[in-house]
Formats: structure tokens, C-alpha cells, sequence
């Protein structure tokens, strides 16, 4: 029970001053310039204030240097460093994006630069237990090159989820929650401190950034809102290293996950490049059938609470009953691909590729 005083605290204090820099973000970047501009993939219909973004990572950040140091439990501060290190390079990416602009392989180099720097600083996937016993030990090449695709791929997964308002924040802070229980239910406590910080801090945003939203969290919010929980992620699957344990973080960031497997897929059958950016997202259609934004992000609100909550469902289960159970989530997942089309290609891009 000690431990509820800190987490309440850092959910607070996060909240708090997101929620009262928000504001602050969005005057300077009005005065300052700092619009994303309506064009043909976004749904925006006039200029939004950007680097929202900055205002939840000041919320973590606050948060963070004012209750870990006096968390009862041992925090490492080589991770600690990495964490904030590779998150600072992230935060600087972002904001340099949402202003000047920088290509996709740019943003690339920097978030591997980052993604390196945490793999040196102990976020690393170093050995997975097969799901029915016994053990894969990864060399450390392997181990790296796994380690690095997971932050990347986890840090443009949020970055290709923030096509509405609210959607962004919205889900991160679904798979922060999850996260959270899912480390009190396997008692990694570091993982729940960190896990409600993200939470609060980005529920701190959301108010400003739901339908119709007053401001944009930009790439500055949501590449470190994709990293900061890749990390997380890691250290939750690091405790137990079993391959549920792995599994645990990619079904709790279900939508962003299926959403850019999804992306990967079309791009390569349509003959695109995978940077090439479209506007056949899972939120994009969803919009087309719903109708309004709203109902839209409100639906995969749903959706990233499901999995969720079988992201802690799994966090204690093991053996015949945890790989059952992770079959059925595989197949309704991919029942649920198929059902609502988002793998559908329009037929004149299929003939204009072939002609």
C-alpha cells in the first residue's frame, strides 16, 4: 500500500503540470509560428498550434525528479540516464520536425542514434523463454538489432497513430494504464512508477487535444510518447524474459502495432515506399465510416482498452492456458483485419501499379 502514495503522486503531479503548460505550449507556438497546415492527408481544416508534445514530456519530467528520488524502491540510474538521454534526443526530433520539417530517413538516423543509446544504458531483449520451457540465450548482435526495431518500430507506431484528435494521447495513455497493472499484477514495481507518470501526463494534454482539439502534440508528443513506452515495455518483458512476457507490451499497444504492420503491408503490395505516407490508416477509415472524428477515436479508445486488458490478463498466466490464450487473441485479431477491410486496396491502385 506505501507504494500507492508515489503512484497517485506521479499521476498528479504529471497531470498537473501538463495540464497547466498546455496552454503556455500553445501561446508560444502561436506567437512563434509553429502550425501544421491543413494538405490532403490531414483532417484538420485550419492551422493547429504544434510541439504539444512539450507539455507532456515536461509533465513526466517534473513528475519523475520529484518522486522517484524518494520511491522506497531502488531505481537504476544507468537506465534512469538512458531513458532521459535517448528521450531528450527524441523530444529535440520531434520539435525540429513539427518546425523545419526533416525527412523520414533523417527522423530515422536519430531515433536509431537513440534507440543505441538506451540498448548501451541496459534496455536490451536478451534472452526469451520458450513459451512450454526452456530458454533462447541471444547474442549480443541479435540482441541489439532485436532491441533497436523493437524502440524504432514502437516509436513510429504511436507517430502513425496521431491522425485525429485525441487519438494519440488517447491510446498512449490506455497502454500506459495497461502497462501500469500489468507491472503491479507481476510486482515490477519500475514499470508502474514510469507506466502512470506517461499516463498522467498525458492525460494532463488530453483535454486541449480532444474533439475539436486546441492544439496538436506534434511529433515533439507523440515519438516520445512511442519511446518513452518502447522503453517501458522493455523493462517490463526484461523481468520475466518468458515470451508471454514479450508478448504482454505488443498486444497492450494492439492498435498502433496492427496499424503500422497494416501500413508495411499496403505500402509494399501497392509497389510504395514504406516512408511514403497515405491516408488509408485504420483511424483514416474508421473516420470514413463513422463519419466524425469523435465516434472514430472514441471506437479504437474501445479497442486499445480490449487489448489492454488482456495485455494483464496475461501478465500472470502461464504454460498451455497463457499460449491458448494468446492463440484466440491472435485469431479474433485477425478476424477482425480481415472483417472490417483495412487491407483492402482500392482496384484502380492495384491496376495502376500493374500498368
Amino acid at each position: 500500500m506505501i507504494m500507492l502514495t508515489y503512484y497517485i503522486a506521479l499521476f498528479m503531479i504529471g497531470g498537473g503540470i501538463a495540464y497547466l503548460c498546455t496552454p503556455l505550449v500553445r501561446g508560444v507556438s502561436l506567437k512563434m509560428g509553429w502550425l501544421d497546415k491543413p494538405n490532403w492527408r490531414k483532417v484538420n481544416k485550419k492551422p493547429m498550434p504544434l510541439v504539444g508534445g512539450l507539455a507532456i514530456y515536461l509533465g513526466f519530467i517534473v513528475a519523475c525528479a520529484l518522486v522517484l528520488p524518494k520511491s522506497p524502491v531502488a531505481v537504476n540510474n544507468e537506465k534512469l540516464l538512458g531513458f532521459l538521454a535517448g528521450s531528450f534526443i527524441i523530444l529535440l526530433v520531434g520539435i525540429t520536425d513539427d518546425i523545419k520539417g526533416l525527412s523520414a530517413r533523417r527522423k530515422l538516423f536519430y531515433q536509431m542514434a537513440a534507440a543505441l543509446l538506451a540498448y548501451i544504458s541496459g534496455y536490451s531483449i536478451i534472452k526469451v523463454s520458450n513459451i512450454l520451457g526452456g530458454a533462447f540465450h541471444a547474442p549480443a548482435i541479435i540482441s541489439m538489432t532485436l532491441t533497436v526495431i523493437w524502440i524504432i518500430g514502437f516509436t513510429n507506431a504511436i507517430n502513425l497513430m496521431d491522425g485525429l484528435d485525441g487519438l494519440a494521447a488517447g491510446v498512449s495513455a490506455i497502454i500506459a494504464a495497461s502497462l501500469f497493472f500489468a507491472g503491479i499484477r507481476s510486482n515490477n514495481i519500475i514499470v508502474s512508477l514510469l507506466a502512470i507518470g506517461i499516463a498522467g501526463s498525458t492525460l494532463g494534454f488530453l483535454p486541449y487535444n480532444f474533439y475539436p482539439a486546441k492544439i496538436f502534440m506534434g511529433d515533439t508528443g507523440s515519438m516520445f510518447l512511442g519511446f518513452a513506452l518502447s522503453l517501458i515495455s522493455i523493462e517490463a518483458a526484461h523481468k520475466g524474459a518468458t515470451f508471454v512476457t514479450l508478448l504482454i507490451p505488443i498486444i497492450a499497444m494492439g492498435v498502433p502495432t496492427v496499424d503500422t504492420g497494416l501500413s508495411i503491408i499496403r505500402r509494399l503490395i501497392k509497389g510504395n515506399g514504406v516512408f511514403k505516407a497515405d491516408k488509408e490508416h485504420i483511424h483514416h477509415k474508421l473516420l470514413v465510416r463513422e463519419g466524425a472524428q469523435r465516434p472514430a477515436v472514441i471506437t479504437l479508445y474501445l479497442l486499445t482498452g480490449s487489448f489492454g486488458l488482456i495485455a494483464i490478463a496475461l501478465s500472470r498466466m502461464t504454460g498451455i492456458w497463457a499460449a491458448f490464450a494468446i492463440i484466440i487473441t491472435a485469431i479474433l485479431t485477425l478476424r477482425w483485419i480481415f472483417n472490417a477491410g483495412f487491407l483492402d486496396i482500392p482496384q484502380n491502385q492495384k491496376k495502376e501499379n500493374n500498368g
